[in-house]
């Protein structure tokens, strides 16, 4: 059940009535009876009021104290807190339990504080209260009798006795020097005696600019602490508490501000020093006390808390290891409706700035966004069991927005309506786009937790990590964890003021006034033309083009394309859009021009290219991340002068960035694969697997999808040679050019992927037994080979044949002294004995021991030498030991420098094969 139908605000929150000045309390005002209600009214304030550990301490002591029940050093206590950590609401409440007196007792608003407190025994105190504002420096005061007071020490002894207490020390008033050993008379005319002084260091530096004979006003005030402090030492029923800042900041960060805190620390006994009013775990129940009326039932909560703990549980490899402990599910029970890290975020991060408010400070912002959600709880989309950081919505929220440029700078308001909240901003648009994200308001929610965690924080924990994002947004029945980390990165690529940074544990996220790189990127994005991006993508395209192997490869060529013999990928301009489905008629037209003429004549070899394609939507996330990647570089070489230190880095990241993203989608986009034939017109083949590179895409997946389709064939079949006449007969003998001129000259076969795969599959045919192969102008032979392998076959030599196997004649016998031997050429590759050898005459075999083949061999052949060498030896057992002897030659199209990478490959191959290198200079 949603928070809002579960818990009750107090009425001015839940009416939208909300003054946050409601949560300035203010100590001098209570004490001359013009505050605020909620803050004079005793009865009203007790209500509104969590007794933590640290008011109860305090409030025993002052009433032991009073009582005449405490040791002279009890009664005087000092308390050090930062700024805005519960002080002025300690003192408050000691002021109305000491006014109460035995009044309290019967109070059931303050009974749980006087259980703990003990009754009080008098009727009610005399109280003096000293703030920062009580008593001008330079003007004093005039009270209502026309007593003018000018010192806390005449102030103090005018509230705790009147005239009478007054007159005890009026001369020191007037000429403003501390009184000695006579404060102790104005505290016997008054006791029981309760002084609180408050903001006193804030006093004595304004103090300290008036003039004192050879002092300040400042400094009598400081050496009156000693007077004071013992004077309530020394008499009984007499409490004393002062409220010291707990860092110099919180006064003035001068050196004269250092010197007065440090002299009255030095004078006051620090008794209680260390005691908090509100301790950590404590400001949850204040928070809920002072905002809400009922926050529902105990069981309700648990059920809440049981649910958070099992999402965090589930995904705990998405969130910080504490939240996934049993202690997380306790606060989140102590803070609901609350989630503990917005509470957190304003109790620790933004409370290290020693302007905001602890205590104060949170309890405003907290009642804001409880009033803006409470007035929208019908257009709430989610589960809403939680208050937590993405529900601020900065745009409603004056008092959140204001505190953040007060604190941090005015600069924040153009970060929240950029980037941040309303309809302007980058969050804003994000969501639109996607309904995944939309349908939960993601981005606007992600860029609030990354807003309000932006301060408090630096280094390598600046910011906010993606777990603690998951962490602040997940809740039951929401949104997959991973729709976060697809909006951070859309945030990151559109963000005009959004930063991250690398850390050990991944990604952190602020916000930063200074503008991020993606403005300039922006405003040049609009300057570059899609003229300028296809020449990009070109360029690209022939770079990878040098890495491919299995295709001879043109870019984008002319419509006078010459023969290609070879096979041939043709990768298309950019321009010409090619769907599998649906194939541009200017991209049909450009495609059928190339398959079927060279220039003007008819094509002969027309089963050679394939056609490589854009498809239409991937397209347009290739121009866009081409587009992103050009306009990063043109920042970098025209405005890197102008960039900032961290900007330049900001840069060359997102420089990288596009690179990668312009790789991605250039394999993504070229995954059509296109041919034509005159008999099937247009075919097209989608390419369904990606690689990170399109030579890696096209040397591995565009050939498997080839392959796999039977578009690409690396081995002829019998029966395909059958159905195309291309075996021999015994009347007729079929030449080996033929047949492989016949798989690249017509369109209407499969294609093969190189002459190797007709080689290879002549020469198994040949070794089974099914064709022979001989060697001739086709009437005479002066080879036959049958049963075996045909060395260096060249199946472009037209010399080669294809014959009926019974046309191979019998082998001529050989006679040897006699004796007639036959001869066979049978040479199995696959590692099995030869046949029988022939024996000598004298019945013996002769036997080497060690056979070596040399010579040059064409490089289009150097594979001829494992089929025929290397590979039947090695498989047989034998030692097969290789010399290498390579000879590169520069030529005019292609010189050999060091510079070249070929040459620095082949030089580091070499090394550590440990092969000598080397090198003819010219």
């Amino acid at each position: 059940m949603p928070w809002f139908r579960v818990v009750k605000p107090h009425l001015d929150i839940r009416e939208g009535r909300l003054d946050e000045s409601v949560f300035a309390a203010n100590l001098a005002e209570v004490a001359l009876g013009t505050g605020r209600e909620i803050y004079a009214n005793p009865i009203l304030f007790f209500e509104k009021t969590f007794f933590t550990a640290g008011l109860k301490t305090i409030a025993k002591t002052v009433i032991k104290g009073l009582n005449g029940q405490e040791e002279a050093e009890n009664r005087v206590m000092s308390l050090q807190t930062g700024f805005g950590g519960g002080k002025t609401h300690t003192l408050i409440s000691l002021f109305h339990l000491a006014k109460l007196g035995k009044n309290a007792v019967g109070s059931d608003s303050v009974k749980k504080l006087i259980e703990a407190t003990g009754d009080p025994e008098f009727e009610t105190a005399n109280i003096a209260v000293f703030t920062n504002t009580t008593n001008d420096p330079a003007n004093g005061r005039t009270t209502a009798d026309d007593t003018h007071i000018q010192t806390i020490w005449g102030e103090l002894a005018f509230q705790l006795g009147g005239q009478a207490a007054f007159e005890i020390i009026r001369k020191n008033d007037e000429q403003m020097i501390s009184p000695a050993g006579l404060f102790k008379k104005v505290l016997e005319t008054a006791k029981p005696a309760l002084i609180l002084i408050d903001e006193l260091a804030d006093y004595c530096v304004k103090a300290s600019a008036r003039k004192v004979g050879g002092s300040t006003l400042s400094d009598q005030t400081v050496s009156f602490m000693q007077e004071l402090t013992q004077a309530v030492a020394d008499t009984n029923h007499c409490v004393l508490l002062i409220t010291l800042p707990a860092s110099v900041q919180e006064v003035g960060n001068t050196a004269q501000a250092h010197q007065i805190l440090s002299s009255l620390e030095s004078r006051v006994r620090r008794i209680g020093a260390d005691t908090k009013p509100v301790a950590d775990e404590e400001i949850y129940e204040v928070i809920r006390r002072r905002l809400f009326e009922d926050i529902g039932d105990a069981a309700q909560i648990e059920a809440v808390a049981s649910k958070y703990m099992q999402i965090f549980q589930e995904n705990w490899m998405e969130m910080p290891t504490h939240a996934t402990q049993a202690a997380y599910k306790e606060k989140i029970k102590k803070s609901y409706p609350f989630h503990p890290e917005l509470i957190d975020v304003f109790r620790i991060r933004w409370a290290s700035n020693h302007d905001f408010q602890r205590t104060r400070g949170v309890l405003r912002l907290l009642a804001a966004i409880i009033s803006d959600l409470w007035k929208r709880q019908n257009n709430l989309v989610g589960a809403h069991l939680l208050i937590d950081a993405g529900d601020v919505n900065f745009t409603n929220l004056d008092a959140l927005s204001g505190q953040l440029k007060r604190l941090y700078g005015n600069g924040f308001d153009a970060v929240i309506t950029a980037d941040v909240s309303g309809s302007t901003s980058n969050s804003f648009k994000i969501d639109q786009s996607k309904s995944q994200y939309g349908d939960y308001c993601l981005a606007e929610g992600i860029s609030s937790v990354i807003l309000i965690n932006s301060f408090g924080t630096d280094g390598a924990n600046r910011g906010v990590s993606v777990k603690d994002i998951k962490l602040n947004l997940l809740e039951p029945d929401g949104f997959n964890h991973n729709s976060i980390n697809g909006a951070l990165d859309e945030l990151e690529a559109a963000g005009y003021y959004i930063y991250y940074a690398q850390s050990g544990q991944g990604k952190r996220y602020w916000y930063h006034t200074k503008p991020n790189i993606n403005i300039l990127i922006n405003q040049v994005r609009n300057n570059v033309s899609p003229t300028d991006c296809e020449a990009e993508i070109l360029k690209r395209i022939a770079e990878k083009a040098r890495n491919v192997q299995p295709f001879n490869v043109l870019i984008h060529p002319t419509r006078d394309v010459p023969e290609q013999q070879k096979l041939t990928l043709i990768i298309l301009n950019p321009q010409f859009h090619a769907d599998e489905n649906a194939v541009e008629k200017n991209t049909q037209k450009y495609i059928e021009q190339i398959a079927t003429k060279k220039g003007s004549s008819e094509r002969i070899y027309r089963n050679t290219m394939l056609f490589l394609g854009v498809n239409n939507h991937s397209l347009t996330i290739l121009m866009n991340s081409v587009k992103e990647y050009l306009a990063c570089q043109k920042i970098s070489s025209d405005y890197n002068s102008q960039l900032e230190r961290d900007q330049k880095e900001d840069l060359r990241k997102k420089i990288e960035e596009a690179g990668k993203q312009v790789e991605t989608a250039l394999v993504n986009a070229y995954s059509t694969v296109l041919k034509y034939s005159v008999k099937n017109g247009l075919q097209s083949l989608s390419v369904k697997q990606f690689r990170e590179t399109l030579d890696a895409q096209i040397n591995y997946n565009v050939l498997d999808a080839l392959k796999t389709e039977e578009w690409l064939l690396d081995k002829i079949g019998l029966g395909t040679l059958r159905t195309n006449n291309l075996l021999p007969t015994f009347e007729k003998s079929v030449k080996v050019k033929d047949v492989y001129e016949a798989s690249i000259r017509f369109d209407d076969k499969p294609m093969i992927t190189n002459a190797e795969a007709v080689k290879a599959s002549l020469i198994k045919y040949c070794f089974e037994g099914q064709i022979c192969i001989a060697a001739g102008d086709g009437k005479e032979f002066t080879k036959y080979y049958l049963d075996e392998n045909v060395p260096f076959l060249d199946v472009g030599d037209s010399n080669y044949w294809l014959l009926d196997k019974s046309l191979k004649p019998a082998p001529a016998p050989i006679e040897t002294q006699g004796a007639i031997l036959p001869i066979s050429s049978t040479f199995p590759t696959d590692g099995s004995e030869p046949p029988t050898a022939p024996l000598l005459v004298d019945g013996t075999v002769k036997e080497f021991d060690a056979i070596k083949i040399s010579g040059s061999v064409p490089l289009e052949r150097y594979t001829e030498w494992f089929n025929y060498f290397i590979t039947p030896f090695a498989m047989n057992g034998n030692k097969v030991e290789i010399e290498v002897s390579f000879k590169i030659k520069a030529t005019e199209s292609s010189s050999l420098t060091e510079a070249k990478q070929q040459y620095k490959s082949a030089k580091e191959a070499a090394k550590q094969l440990g092969l000598r290198f080397d090198e003819k200079i010219k």
